[in-house]
């Protein structure tokens, strides 16, 4: 977590009260060295401690901000202990002054030594522990050279200005003293050469600046000690400490403003060191001026202005080496650049995208030469033209509006795409990733990279078009129709009216199942363009799958919507050559008006409940919806999940009708009729739940649980009653489950499970079943294979009987109820009845309820009969029970002649 840099209003008042005791100090100085003292000398002494503690406290707040750097608090630490302990050697001193006489005259005790040592060390310590930063080997000896060449040159200035004082008839604790602050002395010129000569990351540059420049006070101070032998009452510590202060906290203060964002100090890297020369030229004075005043400390003088010159020396030869490593470091760098430059070439020259420096008007200045293969044309031909020439018309605005805000944002970079035009006359379109260079010397451009995705957007373009429009007939999806149906309910007015149709085609999988599945696409096709013919370009027409379709009015009447609808109805009632045959189309439509507000899925719920009711008629045209549609359409709904709680819960049962014998009535066979015990609404008959089944598609398990519950009776019968058992068991199948993959096999293995002769079970088909397509042949084909009994049911009720007849192979056939003998003719039975006899099968006539119909057809030839005069539909075990008592099921107005 980060602190604010913290810098109070007391923390400037601090630097205030500093900054004029200084200037107090400093007057008082002055005055006191011109004219003498003009008063209490111990007044103008007190401001040294004074400055000195005060600038403790600003260094001890800048070591305990969060704000600032860990490693420069730690400095700052260790520099307030430093301060305190200067504080008091200085307060020691006043008071070694004050215990020597009554003159004021300044001396240095033992304690005042030792605490100023101590001082100096806890001021050198975090000085020298500053990192040297990274420099290399030839930096870092002429770093130590420059700090060898400040200590020692000012070391002998020191000697000879200030300690030799020290030590001219000192004994005992005064030579200790002595010793001890020239060493103090020395160690503190050693941290500020290296204060002076390392630029550290640790601390601000503003800070390290100002630590420098309070850092050299002291040396500057020490040259005025021979100027103070005959004034004992001033010292130059009275100068140096309330200044040094007042600059010490000046780079606290600049370190805690800077806190985290600190800047390490600007270093300028020089390969000789003036300062170096000036140093030794000082001293090289120095020696000279002692040497002419035969000084005491010519020898000092001499060593030390020998030793500067080595120094001076080793300087330069490591500054030559140093000169040598960079120029040699330069030349492999320039070595490095150039091989870049030349594989940077290299990768442009041969880049498969084109790059292109621009000016800020789109005036060409360099093309790579991927230009030529992807437009077509010689980098040269278009350096100076104008890049914007080449854009389509159509997507100027774009550049220009890209041009005009990149070229405000230097090293901005904006990626668009445009088409350009190729030298064939075609445009191929582009992605322009464009930077602002303009700033950049080297550049003075606008710098693009362009990549050819053309490939790219057509393939884009064509999967986003598949993914909203049906592949095979190209209309819009159920996806993108639903968008539309809402983006219609949000902007439907009063005015502005909107009506969705759901259609759905009649018979369609006849025509997949006989003709195959190619003619049933093309179909669709041909029903798709009609209906697309039909309706205005703004309205929307879609597939939403198979062979249901839907279409989207907005701002159309209700009764212009029902004449577009005819219009469709009457167009796909029209042939069509499809694959060599003439085809027409029927369909069903359910319509729902909408109005802004409504739920867009519920319109599309209420228009297929429409559409359903339609399809019920049978006969094609319009359905609109009608408020109670909802509830049939839910009622449906219901009765269909019931459906398959029903056969989870065996819900389901069995009732079986008699086929008899004519003319004695003896039972022969019996028919499976499906009944389900709803637990609330009672015994229900297959009116009730079949029509849910067969459109859910529930009639496959339903029917596979009729198929295997009959068979498990039959054989129960056999096992139970021998010979006089039913002879044979009937099974209505439904289309579904005839082209319900390996159908047959699944009768052979309920046949086989409960151990049922596959010629006493006989599967009842419908004439429309019979016509369906090849899969249903093949699945009948095989039922025949295993010996089951295929029976035709209902028959005569369809267009295609006589065709039948000679196409699908059956072992019988079902006289409809309608073709009964009643008051009129009875020619039709007799001619069916002969039919089959021509064509070998077995005819049976259903729906028989008088004595008088029974006696007629046994008249007219018929030897198997079903119906209410005989029996009605019964139980497993009524059935056990009549065939041991005939009596129990023969009609009642018989009953008396049996007798």
């Amino acid at each position: 977590m980060e602190h604010a840099p913290r810098t109070t209003p007391w923390d400037r008042r601090l630097l205030l009260i500093c900054g004029s005791a200084a200037a107090v100090a400093t007057t008082w100085f002055v005055l006191t060295f011109f004219i003498g003292p003009a008063g209490p000398a111990v007044a103008g002494w007190l401001v040294a401690p004074l400055c000195t503690a005060v600038a403790a406290i600003t260094a001890w707040q800048t070591s305990a901000d969060l704000g600032v750097p860990r490693p420069a608090r730690r400095f700052w630490r260790w520099l307030t202990a430093a301060l305190g302990v200067l504080s008091l050697s200085l307060v020691s001193q006043i008071a070694d002054a004050l215990n020597a006489d009554l003159s004021m005259t300044m001396r240095v005790g033992p304690l005042t030594g030792v605490l100023h040592f101590a001082a100096t060390v806890l001021i050198v310590w975090p000085m020298l522990r500053l990192p040297w930063g990274a420099p290399s080997r030839g930096k870092l000896i002429a770093s130590v050279i420059d700090i060898a060449i400040l200590v020692c040159g000012a070391g002998i200035f020191f000697w000879h200005f200030a300690a030799q004082l020290l030590f001219e008839n000192a004994a005992g604790a005064s030579y200790a003293t002595g010793v001890l602050l020239t060493g103090s002395g020395l160690l503190a010129l050693t941290a500020t050469a290296k204060l002076a000569v390392t630029a550290s990351a640790t601390l601000d540059g503003g800070s390290l600046r100002a630590l420098r420049y309070a850092f050299l006070i002291g040396p500057a101070g020490a040259a005025l000690a021979p100027l103070l032998v005959a004034k004992p009452y001033l010292d130059t510590s009275l100068l140096i400490m309330p200044v040094g202060s007042v600059l010490v906290m000046i780079a606290a203060q600049r370190q805690a403003a800077a806190g985290v964002t600190a800047q390490p100090p600007d270093r300028r890297i020089r390969h000789w060191s003036p300062f170096a020369y000036a140093v030794a030229a000082a001293t090289n004075g120095l020696l000279i001026a002692v040497v002419a005043q035969h000084s005491s400390d010519v020898l000092p003088v001499t060593a030390a202005a020998v030793t500067l010159t080595t120094l001076v020396i080793a300087r330069q030869v490591a500054s030559m080496r140093e000169n040598e490593r960079l120029v040699t470091q330069l030349d492999e760098n320039m070595l490095a650049l150039r091989l870049k430059e030349e594989r940077f070439r290299s990768l442009v020259q041969n880049s498969s995208d084109i790059v292109t420096v621009t000016q800020r008007d789109g005036t060409i200045e360099y093309l790579s030469p991927a230009v030529r293969r992807m437009l077509g044309t010689d980098p040269e031909e278009l350096t100076g033209t104008n890049f914007i020439h080449r854009v389509h018309p159509e997507d100027l605005p774009i550049v220009k509006e890209n041009l005009g805000r990149i070229a405000e944002l230097p090293g901005a970079t904006i990626t668009y795409q445009v088409r350009l035009a190729h030298a064939d006359g075609s445009y191929r379109m582009f992605e322009i990733t464009l930077a602002n260079l303009l700033h950049e010397e080297s550049v003075r451009g606008l710098v693009s990279n362009t990549r050819d995705v053309t490939e790219t957007v057509e393939a884009h373009e064509r999967l986003s078009y598949e993914a909203n429009h049906d592949v095979l007939t190209g209309l819009v999806n159920r996806a993108l129709f639903s968008e539309r149906v809402e983006a219609a309910v949000r902007h439907a007015r009063p005015e502005r009216p909107i009506s969705i149709v759901l259609v759905d085609l009649d018979d369609f999988k006849i025509v997949n199942d006989t003709l195959g599945h190619g003619v049933g696409d093309a179909l669709l096709v041909s029903v798709a363009e009609r209906m697309q013919a039909t309706v205005r370009p703004t309205d929307t027409v879609a597939r939403l799958g198979g062979d249901e379709f839907a279409i989207l009015f907005e701002g159309l009447a209700s009764t212009a919507v029902d004449r577009v609808l005819n219009r469709i109805a009457d167009a796909l009632a029209v042939p069509a050559d499809i694959g060599g045959h003439l085809l027409s189309a029927q369909a069903s439509f359910g319509v729902v008006d909408g109005r802004g507000g409504d739920d867009p899925g519920n319109l599309l719920r209420q228009a297929d409940i429409a559409m359903y009711e339609a399809k019920e008629r049978g006969d094609g045209g319009y359905q609109r919806y009608r408020p109670g549609s909802q509830v049939r359409g839910v009622e449906r709904h219901r009765i269909t999940e019931a459906l398959a709680a029903g056969l989870e819960r065996q819900e389901f049962l069995l009732h079986y009708q008699p086929v008899v014998s004519l003319p004695d009535g003896t039972l022969t066979g019996v028919e499976a009729l499906v009944r389900w015990m709803h637990p609330k609404r009672g015994l229900l008959g297959p009116g009730e739940f079949i029509p849910g089944a067969e459109l859910t598609g529930m009639i496959v398990p339903l029917g596979a649980w009729v198929l295997r519950e009959a068979c498990r009776q039959a054989a129960a019968w056999i096992a139970e009653l021998g010979d006089q058992a039913p002879g044979t068991v009937a099974v209505n199948v439904s289309a579904r489950q005839l082209q319900t993959p390996g159908f047959a096999d699944e009768v052979a293995g309920t046949l086989h499970a409960v151990g049922l002769a596959p010629s006493r079970l006989i599967i009842e088909i419908t004439e429309s079943i019979a016509l369906g397509g090849e899969g249903t042949h093949q699945a009948l084909q095989a039922l025949r294979a295993l010996g089951v009994r295929l029976s035709l049911d209902d028959f005569g009720t369809g267009a295609s009987t006589l065709s039948l007849l000679a196409n699908c192979a059956v072992d019988q056939i079902k006289l409809d109820r309608s073709f009964a003998p009643g008051a009129g003719p009875d020619a039709i039975a007799g001619a069916v009845l002969h039919l089959a006899t021509a064509m070998g099968v077995e005819a049976v006539a259903e729906g028989v309820e008088t004595p008088a119909q029974a006696a007629r057809l046994g008249d007219l030839g018929y030897v198997r009969a079903q119906g209410f005069h005989f029996a009605r539909p019964m139980t497993a075990e009524l059935i056990a029970v009549a065939i041991t008592e005939p009596a129990l099921m023969m009609p009642v107005e018989s009953l008396p002649a049996r007798s």
